[in-house]
């Protein structure tokens, strides 16, 4: 459907109508027995209801209030043609009977379930009474047709008023419904519902102002393509509507439908503060309330084509689509929140396990050599190593960015070969004994992250060996698996600290070893302390 003929309840009713009237009139034309009796004044009725419908349809195609507005006399016009013509044309077998069913799926589509039910009854009352009419003035009165057709119209009248309660809702094209599935933290909810909103239903021009449970108020306004923020107060003072309305500024009036569908008219300045009219310059649109955990706002979209009061149930459905995307966006900001707090954390761990143990280690280093200078010992060659070191370290934590932006994945093999040069110069560095060990699995890949949490919690376990528990010698020994690796340090220094009768395993490589979802346990026995960690081969968890 073009967009230019975008036929709404109230434009498929008129336009119904008018169809209606012009067969009726085209059957009673082509049929010489018809009608059964007043043949004239049938005709000119006919001719009158095909003017009236005319008329409704040009008058109500483009304004949605005067069709609100005069849709009860219309539509008991409807009901008075419906008798009439049953009774001028056979009776209760009346070829015209079908025309019940326009009457009473007008009544469910523009009202609620009351009033269309009192449609069918009274339809079938007047049926009830035609029936009558013609078994006393017919001799061929058939009892049987007369009983089926009331079953049938008794049957259809029920089932459209279930339709109507249950099944007839206007429905926004799936598009806005992708496009409101699909929060982004680039913009802000109001900036992306807005546009979302505008796109589902048309509109050229739109508004969203909002409430925070703290106070705070925005106003974003669309036109023209562009989205800005008005600078002035929104005043947010009124409270959102409880439902969604159509209004027009210029006549100061408003249409919503109560908990019953039933349509009810008001002014504009009841739901419409001054604040937010000066900050948004309403015109004629739709107003849709929304509520979330977080606060409260109003949409206003204008420049519509063929505003109806169908945009009433459009606009309840928009208000839970913008209610989930409000809560989709904060949920994605959360979790945003989350992985860059869990970044932080990470990067602290890997600056304190890398940079801060290689520094303290040089610390360590140097005041050895400040010893060695007072007993007259010469510093060049410690400062060489030093150097070295260094060189050395600055070269491994480039290839460990260089890993992690690529996420590629490294043979077991290399971890091995890695490790085994850290103990090396973990050695050096700390002027300790450090003896390595690895089994072979040439068919293991690990990934980038499971190699850099081996490296540091080694860099860790060695330098809490040396500056903690005093340790001389440390072994390391490297193993893989098809579900992890496993690795063992071990150390001739003190014994860990104490808590509530355990061992308190380090506060670092206890978060490191968990990230990554893997297992650390410490052992105390003949005067060595063991280290075992399990790490999973998938790597850190997400």
């Amino acid at each position: 459907m073009g967009r230019g003929l975008q036929l709404y309840s109230g434009r498929v009713i008129a336009l119904g109508r008018l169809l209606l009237a012009v067969s009726f009139l085209g059957a009673i034309a082509v049929d010489i027995s018809q009608p059964a009796r007043g043949a004239n004044a049938t005709v000119a009725l006919l001719m009158a209801y095909v003017a009236f419908a005319s008329a409704i349809a040009a008058a109500t195609w483009n304004n949605w209030w005067l069709d609100a507005r005069i849709a009860g006399p219309v539509h008991a016009v409807d009901i008075g043609m419906f008798t009439v013509l049953v009774l001028l044309t056979e009776g209760y077998t009346s070829p015209f009977f079908v025309f019940f069913v326009f009457v009473l799926l007008a009544a469910a589509i523009r009202w609620g379930w009351r009033e269309t039910t009192l449609t069918a009854i009274l339809l079938a009352i007047l049926y009830l009474v035609a029936g009558l009419v013609a078994a006393n003035s017919s001799v061929g009165f058939q009892l049987y047709r007369f009983i089926v057709r009331t079953g049938h119209l008794v049957i259809l009248s029920l089932i459209i008023i279930w339709f109507g309660v249950h099944q007839w809702r206007a429905r926004i094209h799936s598009s806005a419904e992708d496009l409101l599935a699909d929060p982004t933290l680039d913009r802000s909810p109001l900036e992306t519902g807005l546009s979302a909103a505008m796109a589902a239903l048309n509109a050229t021009r739109g508004a969203f102002t909002w409430r925070d449970d703290d106070g705070g108020c925005k106003c974003v306004v669309a036109s023209g393509g562009e989205l800005s923020f008005a600078a002035r107060n929104c005043d947010a003072a009124i409270a959102p509507t409880p439902r969604p309305f159509l209004y027009d500024v210029a006549r100061g009036r408003t249409l919503t439908r109560d908990a019953e569908r039933n349509l009810v008219a008001g002014l504009t300045s009841d739901v419409i503060s001054p604040g937010i009219a000066a900050a948004i310059q309403p015109s004629e649109g739709l107003a849709v309330p929304v509520r979330t955990g977080t606060g409260e706002g109003q949409l206003y979209l204008e420049g519509m084509r063929g505003l109806s009061t169908d945009h009433i149930d459009l606009g309840e459905q928009l208000a839970v689509d913008l209610v989930a995307h409000f809560q989709r966006h904060a949920l994605l900001q959360a979790a945003a929140e989350g992985a860059e707090a869990r970044s932080r954390l990470a990067l602290a761990r890997d600056l304190h396990d890398s940079v801060v143990q290689f520094l303290a280690g040089a610390a360590f280093r140097l005041e050895a050599m400040k010893r060695s200078e007072a007993s007259g010992r010469k510093l060049e060659p410690d400062l060489n190593e030093l150097k070295k070191l260094m060189m050395q370290e600055q070269g491994e934590l480039r290839a460990f960015i260089t890993a992690l932006r690529t996420g590629s994945r490294i043979a077991f093999a290399d971890l091995a070969n890695d490790l085994r040069a850290l103990t090396d110069r973990l050695s050096r560095q700390w002027t300790i004994q450090c003896d390595y060990a690895s089994e072979p699995a040439e068919d293991l890949m690990i990934s980038t992250d499971l190699h850099l949490d081996a490296h540091q919690l080694v860099r860790e376990a060695v330098a809490n060996a040396v500056r903690h528990a005093g340790a001389k010698s440390v072994r390391i020994a490297l193993g893989g698996g098809r579900e992890a690796i496993r690795l063992e340090v071990i150390n001739d220094g003190a014994a860990y600290p104490k808590r509530d009768g355990q061992i308190a395993l380090p506060k670092s490589m206890r978060e490191r070893v968990e990230q990554a979802g893997g297992a650390l346990e410490i052992s105390r026995g003949m005067g060595v302390t063991k280290l075992s960690i399990s790490l999973p081969i998938a790597g850190r968890r997400q």
